[in-house]
């Protein structure tokens, strides 16, 4: 909770006695922010022999009724639920003129700010009203363009749900499989693409009857640039990607009002142009979007910037091997170690192994071989049930390269071996998969020279194979053990 949220819950009740018990909760619980044996030691002080249960359930209701209230006025789902709840009130008591007037109101919010879902709501319950008071002063015009009016919500609210649901499955595949590294990867796209393509075929035929206008509305503008970013990224088309981005930016500095309220996709948005840029090794432009990233002020989505900012901030300097700066951006923006790897552990398990891999390579820059080591193992200990090829890939290569780093040979010989059997995932091996056991087989036979990382024929260009060379930084990792 935020200092005004905390501020509002104590104002809003009438019971802000400290002596009520659910309040002196209140308080020992803004005092911890985890559950350990302080919290327990400090609440049997403040309740000895108390069953705390009825006062946590009646702190939860009431914390929950007043954080309704200080968040409904800016929530526009809410202001049309009260609209529409005021509307029927004054209904049924008769002062039909000053309903419908609500009504109206709800119906402009609603369509102002692309709510096709809840203009249907406020529509039936318009008709819903007709019916009752017997069509009284309703022309048939007026009915059939109300029905009208309804079709035309219901299907730009199907377009948007299916196109939202084309995006989301491209999302996943790119979350699961990383980006592509053969062509026929690239041909198991094309189902998604020409089901894209088809919608949008749709949409242009769905017009509106009499006015000609097309169906697509913003989410499905945003919806589209999305899906068709995220298509060209997992082909590796980094630069085709970035113009889409670029687009969408430019969409969404247009129409600021329909997604300040649910910015995540802006936050996807701004984190798909710093991949882009990251892996056209575009650094000087980076930092225009991290501060951008910086300016989204959502409590929901607050510690998952802040962590996304972090992220991309390190990767530019880790990249560059300015190891120094990094650690300087670590303790300006996380002077609390503990407090960074409690936050840290409640993000997604692909972002914690990515953001985790990334501090090894930081570790491994700065010669603390030992800490990125402990941080591997953790890694490695992990499920990899969620993970992409290629980040399991980089986790088990970037172990045997550290172990190469450290002169662990023997435990090489045999971690290579089960590396190099057959892989848990499915087709063949990455080229700059096969090429990194090679250099290692070299180093271990003290055959590895400066200039090895340029012999092998076949390193690869694929997507999958560019992200793993850069993430793995071979050239680095060849100079410092073939001194």
């Amino acid at each position: 909770m935020t200092k005004s949220e905390r501020r509002y819950c104590r104002l809003a009740s009438n019971q802000s006695d400290p002596d009520y018990a659910y309040w002196r909760l209140f308080d020992c619980l803004l005092r911890h922010e985890t559950m350990d044996d302080t919290l327990t030691t400090e609440l049997a002080e403040l309740f000895p022999g108390a069953t705390l249960d009825p006062a946590r359930k009646h702190l939860y209701q009431t914390l929950m009724q007043r954080l309704r209230q200080f968040d409904g006025d800016r929530r526009i789902d809410v202001r049309i639920g009260q609209l529409m709840h005021e509307s029927q009130l004054l209904y049924e008591r008769g002062l039909v003129q000053f309903s419908g007037e609500q009504l109206a109101r709800a119906q402009r919010l609603a369509e102002q700010h692309e709510r096709g879902e809840y203009a249907v709501l406020v529509a039936r319950q318009r008709a819903e009203q007709w019916v009752r008071g017997q069509f009284d002063g309703v022309s048939l015009d007026a009915l059939t363009a109300h029905h009208a009016n309804i079709d035309w919500q219901l299907t730009k609210t199907q377009t948007a749900v299916h196109h939202a649901a084309l995006y989301e499955t491209l999302l996943l595949r790119y979350h699961t499989n990383g980006t592509v590294s053969t062509p026929a990867d690239t041909l198991k796209l094309n189902d998604l693409l020409l089901e894209e393509y088809q919608l949008l075929s749709r949409q242009k035929e769905k017009s509106n009857r009499g006015t000609g206008a097309t169906a697509r509305s913003f989410a499905m503008q945003q919806q589209h640039l999305h899906f068709q970013s995220a298509y060209l990224r997992m082909i590796g088309d980094e630069a085709g990607s970035l113009v889409v981005y670029r687009e969408l930016d430019a969409l969404f500095q247009q129409n600021p009002m329909l997604w300040a309220e649910q910015p995540q996709y802006y936050v996807q948005l701004l984190d798909g142009i710093l991949v882009d840029l990251r892996m056209l090794r575009q650094y000087d432009q980076m930092p225009y979007f991290i501060d951008r990233l910086r300016a989204i002020n959502d409590l929901g989505l607050r510690q998952t910037v802040a962590y996304i900012v972090l992220y991309h901030s390190l990767l530019i300097m880790v990249d560059q091997g300015l190891f120094d700066e990094a650690v300087a951006i670590l303790g300006t923006q996380w002077p609390d170690s503990v407090v960074f790897e409690r936050g840290l552990a409640q993000r997604s398990l692909i972002f914690r192994t990515e953001m985790d891999l990334l501090l090894v390579r930081l570790d491994i820059g700065l010669g603390h071989l030992s800490v990125a080591l402990s941080r591997l193992n953790r890694v490695i200990s992990r499920p990899v049930r969620s993970l992409p090829q290629t980040l399991y890939t980089q986790i088990r290569l970037m172990n045997l390269l550290l172990h190469a780093r450290l002169g662990n040979a023997e435990y090489l010989t045999y971690a290579l071996r089960a590396v190099e059997r057959k892989p848990p995932y499915q087709g063949k091996r990455l080229p700059s998969e096969t090429t990194t056991l090679v250099l290692i087989r070299q180093w271990l036979g003290g055959r590895l020279r400066a200039n090895s990382l340029t012999q092998p024929k076949e390193i690869g260009d694929s997507p999958a194979d560019r992200q793993l060379r850069q993430n793995l930084d071979l050239g680095a990792w060849v100079k410092a053990v073939s001194k």
